[in-house]
């Protein structure tokens, strides 16, 4: 079993983002960081973070693209804003299929979203700082994944680390 946060569009808000990391650093395999930050690349609150450059990340030391592999999962990670993010999931789809990936993370469009879409779990986690959309009003969100033999348990969480009972779904991995 693997347990992997994924954040994103903090712009700038790294209070949240040392509360949220600190508090789950040890109860996650991996965190997430989807973009837009603002902070420098080499910001010390994204030591064991795995980032990726939003569109208002500037410094060029972030990857525009990640590929986390171990032996039981391969994940891609972009903030979406290159591929398209806000007007289809297509070109990012397509770059996940490049590298095998199962789970496919993004940001960019500040509003929260998960499916099953050719065998891939695609998550957005929404914008911490500042969300879009219906769930705007819950002040900003994050997502844990759990990835077990058979499913994709994914748990919604609102800036005060609380789980939202109606944001949480279970995916049956395919055969």
């Amino acid at each position: 079993m693997a347990k992997y946060l994924f954040i994103s569009d903090a712009h700038g808000d790294r209070d949240i983002l040392t509360q949220i990391f600190t508090a789950n650093k040890d109860q996650v395999t991996q965190i997430f960081y989807n973009g837009d930050s603002e902070l420098s690349a080499n910001d010390e609150v994204f030591d064991d973070v795995i980032t990726v450059a939003g569109n208002m990340d500037f410094d060029r030391k972030y990857e525009l693209t990640n590929h986390y592999q171990t032996k039981e999962q391969s994940i891609f990670q972009t903030h979406g804003h290159l591929l398209g993010a806000n007007y289809s999931l297509t070109k990012l789809i397509l770059a996940a299929k490049a590298v095998n990936a199962q789970i496919v993370t993004f940001g960019h469009t500040h509003q929260l979203g998960v499916e099953v879409a050719d065998n891939m779990l695609i998550i957005n986690p929404g914008s911490i700082s500042q969300p879009r959309g219906k769930y705007a009003h819950l002040g900003g969100t994050y997502a844990i994944v759990t990835v077990d033999a058979s499913t994709y348990d994914v748990q919604y969480y609102n800036r005060a680390m609380v789980a939202i009972p109606d944001l949480h779904f279970i995916f049956n991995l395919s055969e």
